[in-house]
């Protein structure tokens, strides 16, 4: 989809590092030294799904070896080794985990920046594109979990550079390393494949595809992939392989079906790549793309009070929702996300606009293949690759697809003035405060939330007693489900899409944000919203009556 700028960026050259760069590297450095020390990687709860990625990681630490989890479809085996080599140095504990993506959230913003150099963008902004990535929500929030998105992204962008360099004619040795690090790649998330198969593609329109070559981009992915199929095989079918395996079918024989989970993108999913629209200037069709952006709010505003009613009927919880990254934030995020589609939605019609003239010169071979076009065409497979498969597509997943759109911006804002790129710098400015505000606000909220469940043990009340949400629920009784029903049976075809836990839970004892008919309260437990102009809320903690 934006693919292919109309502006080719030249990569004949090979500048070296300088002092600028040293400069830019120890600014970068300094930016995560402020930021741990402002807000500590410090706690002592899961966050988002990484309570899945943990209990593999502690399986691995204490000598019990690596197997698929019940929940998660990533293949996660470089993530979770990783994770336990810092658990055996460390210790076992969630800040522990945090720090092991956190190390890697530093590689992948010091790789982004050398990769932008390769790409000759200047030290200035070479370092706009890397505030770009790393200042956003998203990059900010998992970069404080142990979530797989910063180590599968840290590890594409490594196989990004490589693959680049060979392709750029430095030898076919950068592409061994390219492959090596696209194969560790894809033992994090399976699409990681996406960054060998557009090596291939590349070299084969380019006609420089040569026995050696394709040896060196394919031979180490290709045999990563096949061995952990072969091994995976012989683990009985997992809940999230279950679900994985129905989206999939789905998108062959019910269309309609796929349709209908994919149709969430409309309204859930649109909201990140618009923050970067002010990287890209101005559009020559504004008026059209105008008009688009607002229908496509006013969609996203209709759709959103449908969802919200839910939380006023009572039959959802705030923390429940998809936007729950947002949480504690305000119970009303429509016009933010109403603003995100309309951005997005300007965004992508004006990549379309700008790579069309680029596009059409491939095509008609009026210009020959940049090995730039290489980075856009990973952005793409990886984007309809997770799309496709994933019918659901969850708003993190845009994370590693970021830093393909931020090149294209970067290409349009090469040599102009810090005055044209104000408005990019503005929003820069307005993001990077509410990706701190979203990282205070969720430790805070999830805190309380796990301080409140301790409370209920500590008193004596069984894990199976307590009904305290995702992440408690998923951590704590993780493997109870297929203790009780046995191993292979939380096929969602068995029990149906419910989240296996839940099967295990008799809630005498339920932790919400807002009482619950037929449960008297017992405690409460405060937390802090800044989003939500520095108002204090609370847990409640509730008895069956």
């Amino acid at each position: 989809m934006f693919i292919f700028t109309s502006s080719v960026i030249p990569t004949t050259t090979r500048p070296g590092l300088n002092k600028h760069d040293l400069l830019a590297t120890a600014l970068i450095l300094a930016g995560y030294f402020l930021a741990l020390v402002l807000m500590p990687i410090q706690h002592d709860f899961a966050v988002m799904d990484d309570w899945t990625y943990v209990h593999s990681a502690e399986q691995v630490a204490m000598g019990q070896g690596f197997q698929p989890s019940e929940y998660a479809q990533s293949t996660m085996v470089a993530h979770a080794y990783w994770g336990a080599l810092f658990a055996q140095l460390f210790g076992i504990n969630f800040t522990t985990f945090t720090a092991a993506t956190m190390t890697l959230s530093i590689v992948t913003a010091i790789t982004f920046y050398v990769l932008l150099r390769r790409l000759q963008f200047g030290p200035g902004l070479s370092g706009l594109g890397v505030a770009f990535l790393t200042l956003n929500p998203y990059f900010i929030n998992l970069s404080y979990s142990f979530m797989t998105e910063i180590t599968f992204l840290s590890l594409l962008l490594l196989s990004c550079l490589f693959y680049f360099e060979g392709l750029n004619g430095r030898g076919d040795a950068w592409l061994w390393l390219g492959s090596f690090f696209t194969g560790l790649t894809f033992l994090t998330r399976q699409f990681g494949l996406a960054v060998a198969i557009a090596a291939f593609i590349w070299l084969l329109y380019a006609r420089r595809l040569t026995p050696s070559r394709l040896v060196a981009i394919a031979m180490l992915p290709m045999l990563t992939a096949g061995v952990y199929f072969l091994w995976s095989r012989g683990f009985p079918t997992t809940f999230s392989g279950s679900v994985g395996r129905e989206e999939l079918r789905d998108l062959f024989r019910s269309p309609t079906e796929w349709a209908k989970r994919a149709g969430h993108f409309i309204y859930l999913e649109l909201f990140l790549p618009g923050l970067l629209a002010p990287l890209f200037g101005k559009v020559r069709h504004w008026k059209l793309i105008a008009i688009m952006s607002i229908a496509s709010s006013a969609l996203v505003f209709v759709l959103w009070r449908g969802k919200l009613s839910l939380v006023e009927q009572g039959q959802s919880t705030l923390n429940e929702l998809s936007f729950y990254w947002l949480q504690p934030l305000i119970s009303n995020p429509t016009l933010l996300y109403c603003i995100g589609a309309a951005l997005t939605v300007w965004l992508f019609a004006g990549l379309v606009e700008r790579s069309w003239p680029g596009f059409v010169a491939l095509a008609r071979r009026t210009r020959q293949p940049e090995p730039s076009d290489f980075l856009y065409l990973v952005g793409i497979i990886l984007f309809v690759g997770t799309y496709l498969v994933s019918g659901g597509f969850l708003d993190r997943y845009w994370l590693p697809v970021l830093p393909f759109i931020i090149i294209a911006g970067l290409a349009w804002a090469r040599g102009r003035t810090i005055r044209s790129l104000a408005p990019a710098l503005a929003i820069l400015v307005i993001v990077s405060t509410l990706a701190v505000l979203v990282r205070l606000d969720q430790y805070d909220f999830v805190g309380a939330q796990w301080q409140a469940g301790r409370w209920l043990v500590n008193r004596g009340v069984p894990y199976t007693k307590i009904e305290n949400g995702y992440t408690w629920d998923g951590y704590f009784l993780h493997d109870e489900p297929g203790k009780r029903f046995g191993a292979g049976n939380l096929d969602i075809n068995k029990i149906g899409r419910v989240y296996p836990p839940k099967l295990v839970i008799d809630p005498e004892y339920v932790i919400d944000t807002s009482q619950h008919q037929g449960y008297h309260l017992l405690k409460t437990f405060p937390f802090i919203s800044r989003l939500d102009g520095i108002t204090t809320h609370e847990w409640l903690v509730m008895q069956r009556n």
